[in-house]
């Protein structure tokens, strides 16, 4: 197979963003995944757009001003649930636009299904508007603090009914941390469904902060375990192994019940993702999703996305990966 010059890949990016009225981190989206080959990226394109309405929604071009997916659509009976979290690190002003636009096109296009619901931590209030542009026909948008510096969000499908949702500070952070919590009624396994979506405090420094943070999360989850309610929590944790401790009976790391896949483990990797300018050297499993089924689902997959390089700008979506978990 002849590889393409970089010459030929950049004029490819120009033509395929012109021809279907998208932009490069688009573009990037489908080539990378066809050898640059222009015909068959337009090809994919279409094809994507033909099996998945919603995603015509949320390209730039057709911004959305609804509030999100029309509730009668209808919920969900499927045997399976997805759900991604990613630090979109919305902090980073590097290439920022570009990166963010390919995490929306990563989640639209997730196995050309999209996940039901997407925790999202280090959103800004650009980003939010340029969320609710590229997604929000597909997704209803949820923020925590959009008059925060920055926050979290979640995306929710209308396969999942919307109930009610509280955003809790913290009670020791010293970064504007909070619980972010979504509670949902769904037809999900015939269970209600809760969620909740954190970011819990950054650096090694704040351990004992995370700790306690970390200890708030569990007590809430014990709160919510009826025996009934299908529940995960997860975000960006950044959490050391060492700080886990205590987890509440029947709560499970996904990553471990999944198999604890060696190439899947570290969500911040300095050693293949160098958007940070940091030594190479540090790996850690910053990003992780506990659950409790209880009947709703009896196995879990877990997967990392955001792993390819925007060819234009020669970065990563982001510092961290996306972690994707599929229970079934």
């Amino acid at each position: 197979m002849t590889e393409k010059t970089d010459a030929e890949c950049e004029e490819a990016l120009r033509s395929f963003a012109r021809i279907t009225g998208t932009d490069e981190a688009c573009a990037h989206f489908f080539l990378q995944d066809v050898n640059w080959n222009l015909q068959d990226a337009l090809d994919a394109f279409h094809e994507a757009a033909k099996d998945i309405p919603e995603m015509k929604n949320s390209l730039p071009k057709n911004p959305s001003t609804s509030t999100g997916p029309s509730s009668s659509q209808a919920k969900s009976t499927a045997s399976t649930f997805t759900l991604m979290s990613w630090n979109v690190d919305g902090l980073d002003s590097a290439n920022l636009k570009t990166r963010f636009t390919a995490v929306c096109y990563i989640i639209s296009q997730y196995l050309r299904i999209s996940p039901d619901v997407v925790f999202l931590q280090e959103i800004t209030p650009p980003l939010s508007k340029l969320l609710r542009e590229n997604l929000g026909g597909e997704y209803s948008v949820l923020l925590a603090s959009p008059n925060q510096e920055y926050f979290t969000g979640i995306l929710l499908k209308p396969t999942v009914d919307y109930v009610s949702h509280a955003c809790v500070p913290y009670a020791h952070t010293s970064m504007g941390r909070s619980m972010e919590t979504r509670i949902f009624q769904a037809y999900i396994g015939g269970k209600k469904l809760r969620l909740l979506n954190t970011h819990l405090e950054s650096g090694a420094d704040f351990s004992d902060t995370r700790t306690i943070q970390l200890k708030e999360c569990f007590d809430q989850l014990s709160c919510w375990d009826d025996g009934e309610t299908f529940v995960v929590f997860g975000g960006d944790l950044n959490l050391r192994d060492k700080e886990v401790k205590d987890i509440p009976e029947g709560f499970q790391d996904a990553w471990v019940s999944s198999g604890s896949n060696k190439n899947m483990k570290f969500t911040w990797d300095t050693l293949k993702n160098d958007n940070k300018s940091v030594p190479p050297g540090p790996r850690c499993r910053f990003d992780r999703i506990f659950y409790k089924c209880n009947g709703a689902f009896s196995s879990v997959d877990f997967a990392l996305e955001g792993k390819k390089r925007i060819r234009s700008s020669l970065c990563f979506p982001s510092d961290h990966w996306g972690i994707v978990v599929t229970f079934y």
